[in-house]
């Protein structure tokens, strides 16, 4: 499920193609409004008939506000800052409105959800680095792989744009970022932070 899942979601994370670059330093990266869109994630979360409802509704909301901010395209990298911010904003607002509809168990599970998704890049979010117990240091040492990917991954947009690459290669190569920045954040951890952010992630411990 969530290889699949992970495809579509990288998607979402270039909805405003080259606003979003990578995942942002928030505890929710990202559209949860989108993402509960997603028929494996409902069922998932046994969501009934009126929560679908609801975030249908703020789904059409929000992929309408995301549209009015790249029309018109950003262009400059101070453009694309700025739209990259009012992003943030939007998926923020419109986050706190999707998990109002869920109940507390809903909210826990798609938590899972997520940081099956993110994988160590769930470390960019500061309830992650709270409860590891990040160093400042540690938390600089992170911020600087996130500016990176922003970097990296707003080039591959661009060329996205210009015609140069397809939309599945864009796909890809975002994939292909997401693991190396979550192999790189791994080696700023110590043992024990690393055993936690792999537990979160549902994987197996390191030894």
């Amino acid at each position: 499920m969530f290889k699949a899942l992970g495809a579509v979601l990288l998607a979402l994370c270039t909805v405003a193609s080259s606003v979003h670059a990578t995942t942002a330093g928030v505890d929710h990266p990202g559209s949860l409004p989108i993402l509960l869109s997603i028929d494996r994630v409902r069922a998932g979360l046994k969501l009934d008939s009126l929560q679908r409802a609801l975030l249908d509704s703020l789904r059409g909301e929000y992929r309408s506000a995301a549209r009015k901010l790249t029309n018109p395209m950003p262009v400059t990298a101070q453009e694309r800052a700025a739209a990259e911010k009012r992003l943030l904003q939007l998926n923020e607002r419109f986050n706190k409105r999707a998990l109002s509809v869920l109940n507390d168990d809903q909210r826990a599970k798609l938590s899972e959800i997520e940081g099956r998704f993110l994988g160590a890049t769930m470390v960019y979010a500061p309830s992650v680095q709270a409860k590891l117990g990040l160093t400042e240091q540690q938390k600089q040492q992170v911020e600087g792989i996130r500016r990176q990917g922003v970097a990296y991954v707003g080039k591959i947009n661009r060329k996205f744009e210009e015609g140069k690459i397809s939309q599945q290669q864009r796909l890809q190569l975002l994939r292909s970022r997401r693991t190396s920045q979550g192999a790189e954040i791994l080696q700023v951890l110590t043992p024990k932070q690393r055993n936690a952010v792999l537990a979160l992630a549902g994987k197996k411990l390191a030894s």
